[in-house]
Order: C-alpha cells, then structure tokens, then sequence
C-alpha cells in the first residue's frame, strides 16, 4: 500500500488524498469517503494517475463540480479524479481559416472541463457572445454539463440543452490516449451522452453566436429572478432529482394548462413536505430533495424510492432519476 501511495503521489504531487469525505465535494453535502482522492492539474498528471490505477487494478471514477451527484454513505472505492488547476480551466477564444485555429475573439470558444459554467457564462458575456446564457443558475462544470447534456429552459420558455452548443470534444481514455471527437460522436440525448462512456472529457469546442453584453445581462438576469421565484435554494441539494418522463402530456386543470413534469407528479403523489432522516421533499418544488443538515445518502435514497412508488402507482410513470448516484449499483438504482 506505501507503494502505491508514493505512485499516486508522484503522478500528481500534493494532489493526492486518501479516506477525503465526499460531503465535502458535492451541493448536496452528503456522502461517505474516497478511498482516493486526486486532483489533476493538467492532461499529463491524468495520464500518469490512470497508468498507476491500471497497475494496481483500481477502479477509476469521475467526479465534476458535485452539483448533480449523490455518493452514497459507505463510500466510493478505488481512485476518484476531480479535475482541476489552470490545465483544466481555461477559456481560449478561437477562429477558424480552412483547416487551421487562430488565436482571436470569435463565435467558437474552447472551455476546459474544469471551468465552472458560471465563469463560462461571464466572460462568453462579456465578449459579447450569446448561447450558454440559459445555464444560469446552474452548478457544475463544463466537463460535466457534457456528460449530462445539460439543459433547461431560457428567459423565453424555450428549452436548450448544452450539446447543442458543442462542435466537438476532446477526450482521454483510461489508458490516456486523446482524441478529438465531433459532437455527433458523443450521442447527446437527454440528460445523457450516451456515447462518451469510457472517456473523459478534457475539452469542448463551443459556438456562440455574437450579441450585445447588456443584452445577455439582461436575460441572465431575468433567468436568475425566474429561478429564485420558482426553485428552492433553501437547504443543500442537487436540483432536479428526477428526469421529466419522455413522454410528455399536458392536462386541462382549473389553473389552466399543466405539464406532466416529475415535479409535478411527485407533488400530485402527496410528497411536498415529505420527510426521512434528515432529507425532506421541498414544499416549494417537489423534483428538489434537501438535506437539512444532517440527511444521510440513505436518507435520500429511501425518499427517492417513496416517490418513485407513489407516482408509479398513481400515475403508472417509473420515474428515472437524474441525480447521479455514487456507487450506481444497477441493481438498486434506476435512471
């Protein structure tokens, strides 16, 4: 075990720590520990951390800002990697003349995985650049909001999904080969990049469409009053916790029009204000399950499978989670 404690240590030197409690990683402030936890700066110590995860037959796992990820109490085993440093979190703007990038402000920028979707959707603004406004208010990071397709809707109700906004990736395998891959590689769907297992995202090539700054101001801040009025931002959480069906209906009721979402089906299953442990369903918004201070993985899990019962039974909807869940045994966790 000194052994490979002195490789991991060597591969990514003062990155390296090990029992690390995930609550302290995640919006949700709740999870067991790593058994190992580093944090890469740049492609090269990824690299050399997957080549000692390979000898010692370690299981690798990804973790991103935390901002959609539930770990479960016992834990993650083997090595988990969270990218981070200046090798990971950049913003290049780039142009493209035939077959060759130029460094110059243009509608084409490359983030890197690391770079927190709010420091994306500043500086994109402040060049003027349009697209990447409708994640406001969400956490998390460029490499994550990939893996997810992140999505939501803009100050206009139309919904967007980050994917849409890639032009292509570049990607390490757990061997640390790179390659570069077109968006249409990636299989985007629906909270989903359903092709991109087995790699890593180092990179995406994105393109904005040129706007004016107070122009994009203004709908962010329109998109943050929407979401304050309408999300529960009181107690840690992950957000959404369930995927909306993919079958979409729409009912006539006395308020008018009402979408079929999870939210509102949880919320119609009698969950609003629903307690176990220290996880409660939101009485604001019933996709969001909070942790009051003291909620175990448990805790939330077992709120997770009450409202999944209940919808079931009401509606004859299985609910999928959209939370990612940490060790995901398919046995006990769908979605």
């Amino acid at each position: 075990m000194e052994s490979l404690k002195d490789d991991l240590l060597a591969a990514a030197p003062g990155r390296v720590r090990f029992g690390e409690p995930m609550r302290l990683h995640t919006s949700f402030h709740i999870g067991g520990p790593a058994e190992i936890w580093a944090e890469p700066q740049e492609p090269e110590q990824l690299r050399a951390l997957l080549a000692v995860a390979a000898d010692a037959g370690l299981t690798v796992t990804m973790v991103g800002g935390g901002a959609n990820l539930l770990v479960r109490d016992e834990g993650i085993p083997g090595l988990v990697v969270h990218l981070s440093g200046t090798g990971f979190q950049y913003l290049t703007p780039v142009r493209r003349t035939g077959t060759v990038r130029r460094t110059d402000l243009g509608t084409d920028l490359i983030a890197g995985a690391a770079l927190p979707l709010e420091w994306l959707i500043r500086r994109a603004q402040g060049a003027g650049l349009s697209g990447v406004e409708f994640l406001a208010g969400v956490p998390g990071h460029v490499g994550g909001a990939v893996r997810m397709n992140a999505g939501t809707h803009d100050d206009e109700g139309k919904f967007h999904h980050f994917g849409d906004r890639v032009r292509e990736l570049k990607v390490m395998n757990l061997t640390g080969q790179v390659k570069t891959l077109p968006a249409e590689a990636a299989g985007f769907g629906y909270r989903s990049s359903t092709f991109l297992s087995g790699w890593i995202v180092l990179e995406a090539l994105l393109r904005f469409t040129p706007d004016d700054a107070g122009e994009i101001a203004a709908r962010v801040r329109r998109l943050w009053a929407f979401k304050k009025r309408t999300q529960d931002w009181s107690a840690p959480s992950v957000g959404c916790i369930f995927k909306n069906p993919t079958s979409v209906r729409r009912t006539e009721s006395t308020s008018g029009t009402s979408y079929r979402s999870a939210g509102w089906m949880v919320d119609q299953a009698g969950m609003k204000g629903f307690r176990i442990g220290g996880a409660i369903v939101s009485p604001r918004h019933a996709n969001f399950i909070l942790n009051d201070g003291n909620a175990r993985s448990a805790d939330v899990l077992a709120l997770v499978e009450e409202a999944r019962a209940r919808v079931l039974k009401q509606f004859g909807v299985e609910l999928e989670t959209e939370v990612q869940i940490l060790p995901a045994h398919p046995e006990l966790v769908k979605g």
